[in-house]
């Protein structure tokens, strides 16, 4: 069987449907709870169109037939992107509505010590060569991975973005950032400087641009590398502004006494 065109559009309606009832509870929250501010409505917006386009268009065709460069674009966009915009896009009153709607077991994944392992579990399991050649030629458990991302990313980012002080401090956000980050650069390293392709099933794709399969995952990995260096850069940055500024508050509170 011939691959499609790489312009041509794929769907993986299971999203779409996610998406759009995603928008429904938030719209739902919004009216019952706490209406958002123009900003955050748009970015939790911006989000869900980063999942819906990333695996409802020409760039899953890309990834499914042709190129592990766009898979890995896919994942990060669905895995490191929108996550992030998902959860800055709850307002306060929102967060501890879906938080109480989600029980224990919410309470319990999204503790650091849990989260992160979580994350970094999923992040190396959906990429191990055997398991991503096999969901490649079976729709359902690609599915499958792309929901462990999106879940993974969610959990990862909700402790980042609490309000709840005394359940994470800024200091101990910036420690879960870094051990996050460098945890996770070693599968981007692995597929920036190996010398053999690593997936047999792009191995034997047809090529596009141009790319043998060992530099399309060598630009992969560049990829993948680049774009987790400016997120957690970001969220490093913001914590640690933060912290210095806390510790000037404190300083002040503790020269007035």
């Amino acid at each position: 069987m011939s691959a499609p065109a790489s312009t041509s559009f794929s769907f993986e309606p299971v999203f779409l449907v996610l998406a759009a009832a995603a928008a429904y509870g938030y719209v739902r929250l919004a009216r019952s709870v706490e209406k958002p501010s123009r900003g955050r409505a748009t970015v939790f917006g911006l989000g869900l169109a980063l999942i819906a386009f990333s695996l409802n268009s020409p760039l899953e065709t890309i990834a499914v037939h042709y190129l592990l460069l766009v898979h890995l674009l896919q994942n990060v966009m669905i895995a490191d992107w929108a996550p992030p915009l998902l959860v800055l896009g709850l307002t306060p009153a929102i967060r501890d509505a879906v938080a109480a709607r989600g029980g224990a077991t919410l309470a319990f994944l999204t503790r650091p010590l849990v989260a992160l392992p979580f994350w970094l579990f999923v992040w190396y399991g959906v990429h191990l060569p055997p398991l991503y050649d096999y969901a490649l030629r079976h729709p359902w458990l690609l599915n499958l991975e792309h929901g462990l991302l999106i879940l993974a990313g969610l959990v990862f980012w909700w402790p980042v973005f609490s309000r709840e002080p005394q359940r994470v401090s800024t200091a101990a956000r910036l420690a879960y950032l870094g051990a996050a980050y460098v945890g996770s650069a070693f599968l981007s390293l692995a597929l920036i400087f190996s010398t053999r392709a690593f997936y047999g099933f792009y191995e034997a794709a047809p090529r596009l641009w141009g790319l043998s399969a060992t530099k399309d995952q060598n630009l992969g990995g560049i990829l993948m590398n680049a774009e987790q260096m400016i997120v957690f850069f970001a969220a490093l940055s913001y914590f640690l502004l933060r912290l210095l500024s806390e510790e000037e508050d404190a300083q002040r509170a503790l020269e007035s006494r």
